[in-house]
């Protein structure tokens, strides 16, 4: 009762202010923005997208996006962090005859960036590769050393820091030619077409003489 020891006055529930910025009921929040953030990174670049905008397209607060990502760096790291620990890549890149490593790896590649998703976690990482160094550090420490330069390594053809650079080269200047500037010979190939001219560079880069 009012007036007792102990007692405390309950707001009506129509009063109780909830967390700034944030919209009650949706779980899925959360990946809204990254599913936003992603394609703002893709189309725009990191210096370009900005966390208003990325808000705007979730269709939420700014501040939300804060709540959950802190920083605009720390959003673009989250969301576009390709990982590169995936062991299921790389089998299929070795799983075979090493004559046609150079055709599975253009495959892969082609594959992943017409599928939406890493298409844009791709594309996002290339455009704020061109202007930032610590990202086109990063990207260099994910691929060429984490992933490219071991498969190079078992392929037995040494000299796996140039190959797996090389190879790099093409992958990026693939991506930026068709995702980025959008070549129309390029957009308008198909997969097959691509993998065809592309898997006899990468296959001289991997296992050829580059000498």
């Amino acid at each position: 009762h009012p007036g007792e020891p102990g007692h405390r006055e309950r707001r009506p529930a129509s009063t109780v202010r909830a967390r700034p910025g944030r919209r009650p009921g949706h779980s899925s929040t959360r990946e809204e923005i990254a599913r936003a953030a992603r394609e703002q990174f893709a189309a725009e670049g990191y210096d370009r997208a900005s966390l208003r905008a990325i808000a705007a397209q979730a269709g939420v607060d700014a501040a939300l996006v804060a709540y959950f990502f802190g920083s605009k760096r720390q959003l673009f790291d989250e969301v576009i962090h390709i990982s590169s620990d995936s062991p299921a890549p790389i089998a299929r890149l070795l799983d075979g005859d090493s004559r046609r490593v150079g055709e599975r790896l253009a495959r892969l590649v082609i594959e992943a960036l017409d599928e939406q998703d890493r298409q844009q976690r791709i594309v996002g990482t290339i455009r704020t590769a061109a202007v930032e160094t610590g990202t086109a550090r990063m990207i260099g420490d994910t691929f060429a050393t984490v992933l490219l330069e071991p498969v190079v390594s078992q392929l037995g053809a040494g000299q796996a820091p140039l190959r797996a650079a090389l190879v790099m080269s093409q992958i990026l200047g693939l991506g930026l030619a068709r995702h980025v500037i959008g070549l129309e010979d390029l957009t308008s190939a198909s997969q097959e077409e691509l993998v065809a001219a592309l898997a006899p560079t990468l296959q001289r880069y991997l296992v050829g003489d580059i000498t």
